[in-house]
């Protein structure tokens, strides 16, 4: 167990650091979890549609999907813990200072989460129904990401989140 006296002792700097580091590392483990268990599920919907997709998927094109989607919701779950440890921040900033500011920037904090949360959620429909349609665009589909550029401003907005913890928690 870590001694929390060595803990108190460090900079504040490296303590921000350390925390943004942990969220990223919940993202990631959730995002692989979800990824893993819900691949075959997706694999499912596309191949159970009815009418059955024109062409059948090859194993390539499975794992490519499956691969993709993990990615995509593995980016996603980091921003989600991201956000959730933000909230924290601004909460127990909020209940030691009690500035209806703070409050503000939990909700605006709060809309950002929900949206994160609602692509999650939304991101096995949003890649089954294309490919069901046009099994042969799996290939630039998960190519480094889902639509034009979706994943890299999500990777942006992770970015700004965490300078946003870095600077919150001085």
């Amino acid at each position: 167990m870590i001694n929390i006296k060595i803990i108190e002792k460090l900079n504040p700097k490296i303590k921000s650091i350390i925390f943004i580091l942990i969220l990223i590392l919940i993202g990631l483990i959730i995002g692989q979890i979800i990824g893993s268990l819900s691949g075959s599920y997706l694999i499912g919907e596309i191949e159970g549609h009815i009418p059955p997709p024109k062409y059948p998927l090859s194993t390539d094109q499975k794992n490519l999907i499956i691969t993709g989607y993990t990615r995509i919701a593995t980016i996603l779950s980091i921003d989600i813990t991201l956000l959730f440890g933000l909230i924290y921040i601004y909460i127990s900033t909020y209940l030691k200072i009690g500035s209806r500011y703070l409050l503000g920037f939990v909700v605006f904090v709060g809309v950002f989460l929900l949206k994160s949360i609602s692509n999650l959620v939304a991101l096995t429909p949003l890649i089954s129904e294309p490919i069901r349609a046009a099994p042969l665009v799996i290939s630039p589909l998960f190519r480094g990401y889902y639509g034009p550029f979706a994943s890299y401003f999500t990777i942006f907005e992770i970015l700004a989140i965490c300078i946003l913890i870095y600077l919150s928690r001085e």
